[in-house]
């Protein structure tokens, strides 16, 4: 069977530059929403804006990488690493965020009303230094480590040396646990909270409590589906990546080269995942798309049924 490498390569370019295209579209609504509407700027909303923010790096680098040929062109791991410094240093980033999300919402759970008497600058700054750190951090340690190998092509995991590559894949997988443990622990604390709540409303009757609880359960939701797409888009891509060490170089390269088509959704989801778990960002976000005709008119029925609160992030 006669492979078409052209096609193939025109397609991957295709792909990219569709997604980043509707990925940046759907990022920077999400970001101009939580500037303007004071309600979307929670802590929990704050950190999805931030994250957004890398996630919008991450997807000019892409564009950058499609206009270079990156993926298609020979070069030096040096040179490559100097090329993809931002994108691999926003990807660090947010990868890590992803689990200083799971630490707000586990404090939300634990301790409400700390939670809420804390004040949102400080502690903002606070849950972005782990992450800020480490990505410093590792691009030290990589810089340290770098080297002149020859490079087929140029993507963010094939400039960091292999040793340095190891030692990264294993945290970054590290962190995805914890994150997805403590999504775990606090899941098991709002079911605990939910049970006596209902229990407590049955027999006083209180409102108030009942919807503390719905509000700690819609986050949960909403936070364990970004993990979620997380963890089967970007994650499996970096596994994927640390398997292609273990084939040969040509095999690896094609893996290496392919390999975008998994992580790019990571990229693309906040602004989709909190449109469609929240009406709250659907109704900022069709408010600021009104001058498009259908969005008008779905603005329209969205404020005949605004009787359903929400209480998400």
């Amino acid at each position: 069977m006669h492979i078409n490498y052209y096609d193939l390569t025109l397609a991957l370019q295709t792909y990219t530059i569709v997604l980043c295209v509707v990925g940046l579209f759907g990022n920077i609504n999400l970001i101009i929403a939580t500037c303007r509407h004071k309600s979307l700027r929670t802590k929990m909303g704050c950190l999805i804006m931030i994250s957004t923010i890398a996630h919008t790096i991450c997807l000019v680098s892409e564009l950058i990488a499609v206009k270079l040929k990156l993926r298609f062109n020979q070069t030096h791991r040096d040179e490559c690493f100097r090329s993809v410094i931002v994108y691999m240093f926003a990807m660090l980033f947010q990868s890590n965020l992803f689990l200083m999300m799971a630490v707000d919402l586990f404090l939300a759970v634990l301790m409400p009303i700390r939670h809420k008497l804390w004040r949102r600058g400080p502690y903002l700054f606070i849950l972005c230094v782990p992450p800020l750190a480490f990505s410093c951090i590792a691009l030290f340690i990589e810089e340290v480590y770098i080297n002149h190998d020859d490079l087929l092509i140029c993507t963010v995991t094939l400039a960091a040396p292999p040793a340095v590559r190891f030692w990264g894949t294993l945290i970054t997988f590290s962190t995805i646990l914890l994150a997805v443990m403590l999504i775990f622990v606090t899941a098991v604390k709002v079911h605990v909270n939910e049970r006596r709540s209902a229990r407590r409303i049955l027999r006083h009757s209180n409102s108030l409590t009942s919807n503390t609880k719905c509000s700690d359960a819609k986050l949960l939701k909403s936070l364990s589906t970004l993990i979620f797409v997380f963890v089967c888009s970007w994650s499996l891509s970096i596994l994927l990546s640390h398997i292609s060490l273990y084939f040969t170089k040509s095999v690896a390269y094609e893996i290496q080269k392919y390999n975008i088509l998994l992580s790019l959704p990571t990229f693309c989801q906040n602004f989709f995942v909190t449109g469609l778990r929240s009406p709250r960002y659907a109704k900022a976000y069709l408010e600021q798309l009104s001058f498009l005709p259908f969005v008008n008119t779905k603005l329209s029925h969205f404020r005949n049924n605004s009787s359903v609160k929400s209480v998400f992030v």
